[in-house]
């Protein structure tokens, strides 16, 4: 064991970023001094087909553990399983609307906005709580159409941007 006058004498190694002074200003945050571009309706576009193609990755998955499962338990009599098409496009469009609403609340862009580099913000700057990410989440999944509204839209938002007050913006 060390004493306590030892490990007074021992040099501390020293972080320069102990040193360096608070940011004064986040990228598109509110203390941003610039103001965020936001979005058109190409890049969003792209990056809804990125998401798109998680979510079928993610409900095909899910559709592979469930025969796995039914295969485990009973090999013998194994048939894969045939759910209604209706019953596809609406456990799709459920995993859309959670990795949506998740997505935007935790990291404030889905894997689609992040390879873009876009980001969704509320109205002062800031990331989305659940309430909005999750309302944001299942407007855009009923209503996908309203992000045509880009095009009229002089301040380039969708029809949901417009209602919640949300903005997709370059990162």
């Amino acid at each position: 064991m060390t004493t306590a006058e030892e490990r007074r004498s021992t040099p501390q190694p020293t972080y320069p970023w102990h040193d360096a002074a608070p940011p004064t200003s986040v990228p598109g945050g509110p203390l941003a001094t610039t103001p965020a571009v936001r979005a058109g309706l190409v890049t969003r576009s792209l990056a809804n087909i990125a998401d798109l193609v998680v979510v079928v990755l993610v409900v095909v998955g899910g559709y592979a553990t469930v025969a796995g499962a039914r295969f485990l338990l009973s090999p013998t009599t194994f048939t894969f399983p045939a759910p209604p098409p209706t019953a596809l496009l609406f456990i799709g469009l459920g995993v859309q609307a959670v990795y949506f609403t998740v997505t935007w609340a935790v990291v404030g862009g889905t894997y689609g906005d992040r390879l873009l580099g876009l980001r969704v913000i509320a109205d002062r700057g800031t990331r989305l709580g659940w309430g909005s990410s999750a309302t944001r989440a299942v407007l855009c999944t009923i209503f996908p159409i309203g992000l045509m509204w880009v095009l009229v839209s002089r301040e380039n938002r969708s029809v949901q941007d417009l209602v919640l007050r949300t903005s997709v913006v370059y990162d």
